[in-house]
């Protein structure tokens, strides 16, 4: 089995921060994110990572239980500190552009699942490589599915999963190597 002590800082970091990225570029793949449809991927997105804490491979369960710890300690370091009461935690830069950019959140999702695979295929077992893709691809699957998206307008049918969406898991999915 693969620990993430095996990793660099900045490495396991990528790893870390892959699956957050992937979940938002879901969010965001089709462009329309709306407040409705956004609580409704969020939550189907929890819940792969909840599941996950449970997951049959060890690898991924110890990125989950990572995931979950690094929550805690930044929520617990943002209660305690003064800067938090007033809006902007201390050491935390504030990016020049919040907002989401459905073009930009998405490439960058590519880019970390890259980065992180190409990590995980140096130093990581084939089975916990094989296990954190598909992890990746089901945390993508499940958000895009959650809610039904409309081409081309009003009147236009709802479909499982948009053009943008299906892009976004194509990219997803060569990032990932298959």
């Amino acid at each position: 089995m693969t620990n993430l002590s095996d990793f660099s800082d900045d490495e396991l970091g990528q790893i870390l921060d892959a699956p957050g990225a992937v979940l938002k570029g879901a969010t965001l793949a089709d462009g329309r994110p709306g407040a409705i449809r956004f609580i409704r991927e969020t939550a189907t997105g929890a819940k792969v990572f909840r599941e996950a804490q449970q997951h049959e491979n060890d690898f991924i369960q110890s990125v989950a239980l990572a995931l979950r710890d690094r929550i805690k300690d930044e929520e617990e370091a943002a209660e305690q500190s003064p800067a938090a009461k007033v809006g902007t935690p201390e050491g935390v830069a504030v990016p020049e552009d919040p907002r989401p950019d459905p073009e930009r959140d998405t490439a960058k999702a590519v880019e970390l699942t890259a980065a992180s695979i190409a990590v995980l295929r140096e130093r990581a077992d084939r089975e916990d490589l094989v296990a954190y893709g598909d992890w990746l691809l089901r945390i993508a699957t499940e958000v895009v599915k959650a809610t039904k998206s409309k081409e081309g307008g009003f009147f236009s049918k709802r479909l499982a999963v948009s053009e943008g969406e299906q892009d976004y898991l194509d990219r997803l999915t060569a990032a990932i190597g298959r």
